[in-house]
């Protein structure tokens, strides 16, 4: 058996704490092979990677250091040349950390990306990752049967009633709407949209499936949209926060007059999004994960993103259908049900801790992208205490 890891956008962070125990793991039971560019706008492979992975046994590595490997992170110059190359190598499963999704599916055999495995408000965290064959398709889930859908629900369910008791309890959650906003600086009288804002550094290639990459773009789109009876709350990527200057984002904020404001999150943990989340009329992402928050708070919600979403998250597909359901309240909301079996199976079954997966496991999921017989397993990690979101219950 061949194993590919293909890893054009994979940062070094990514590459140090999650893809080398992959790679360490499977190594052991497979062929594997590593394909990336050099370092390059923090991403690729470099000499500390490389260094990093020496321990790792028959590894086969393949660094494309042409004179353009930058094109490898969204479009290939050479896409036929490196098809070629990868059908010689023959992978029967490929593992992607690449924001370009149409070349790697031309590849042979499997193919997966690792993602970010986040959904809040669950306790997830950031080193834990899911494989998705269909990039950023946001609340994506096989078709499950009436028994496998209560079979989530119950292994689910102390976890489940544990976090919304732990929202029912904290008081910025169950404060009165005007009370939570006026503390967080807006209105209670207007309708509130939040607005959590993408990384917006040039490492991130893969805003190339935003529907607008640039965060200002994005702003003054819904600005020119929505009238005075809205006011627009925006918080910004906690990577932001540490990389990017943002004046250009402030200066448009500042001239919007009141009609949109920066709330303060830079404390980067995710509550005061969750927050607003809660408290607000209506929730606007691209591609955050935001999305799951505002599933699980009832929160009406717009996707502008150039990737698909499962349809039990209900969100709009216009800006202008979005805020005229907004206003009358009518905008559709995804049910209960279907928001706590999501949340369960994505528990249950999704989660990959890659210090922790046995090769077996990362196997089975390469060859299995559902099994039943995963969320027994989950239950009974999520039983033993062992469980991220133990610390939930």
């Amino acid at each position: 058996m061949r194993i590919l890891f293909y890893l054009p956008t994979v940062t070094p962070w990514w590459f140090d704490n999650i893809v080398v125990h992959l790679i360490e793991k499977l190594a052991g039971a497979a062929e594997v092979h590593v394909l990336a560019p050099p370092l390059w706008c923090n991403t690729g492979v470099g000499p500390d990677q490389l260094g990093n992975a020496a321990r790792l046994p028959d590894v086969r590595w393949h660094i494309v250091d042409g004179d353009t490997h930058e094109s490898l992170r969204t479009v290939p110059s050479d896409r036929q040349a490196l098809l070629d190359f990868v059908h010689v190598i023959a992978p029967d499963y490929t593992i992607c950390r690449s924001a370009d999704a149409v070349t790697p599916a031309s590849f042979p055999g499997t193919v997966v990306s690792i993602m970010e495995a986040g959904a809040p408000p669950l306790p997830i965290p950031n080193h834990w990752v899911i494989f998705q064959r269909d990039l950023w398709h946001h609340g994506a889930m096989p078709e499950l049967s009436a028994a496998e859908r209560l079979q989530i629900d119950a292994g689910f369910g102390e976890a489940w009633s544990s976090l919304n008791d732990l929202f029912a309890q904290a008081r910025a959650f169950v404060a009165p709407r005007e009370h939570a906003l006026t503390k967080l600086g807006l209105p209670a009288d207007r309708k509130v949209l939040v607005l959590p804002l993408e990384y917006s550094h040039q490492e991130n290639f893969y805003s190339i499936h935003h529907g607008f990459q640039r965060n200002t773009d994005l702003i003054e789109h819904i600005a020119a949209t929505m009238n005075d009876d809205f006011v627009l709350a925006i918080t910004d990527h906690p990577l932001n926060h540490l990389y990017v200057d943002n004046r250009e984002v402030l200066d448009i904020i500042s001239a919007l007059n009141g009609r949109a404001t920066l709330i303060d999150n830079s404390i980067g943990n995710g509550v005061i999004t969750n927050i607003l989340i809660k408290h607000c009329d209506g929730l606007i992402v691209q591609n955050s994960k935001a999305i799951y928050a505002g599933a699980f708070f009832g929160t009406p919600t717009l996707r502008l993103a150039r990737r698909p979403t499962a349809p039990w998250l209900c969100t709009a597909d216009t800006l202008v259908s979005f805020l005229d359901g907004v206003r009358t309240g009518t905008a559709p909301v995804a049910s209960r049900a279907d928001v706590r079996t999501w949340f369960g199976f994505h528990a249950l079954h999704e989660l990959i801790d890659p210090s922790a997966a046995t090769a077996a496991e990362l196997l089975d999921r390469l060859q299995r992208p559902f099994a039943a017989e995963r969320l027994v397993a989950g239950q009974a990690s999520l039983a033993s205490g062992e469980h991220i979101l133990s610390a939930a219950a």
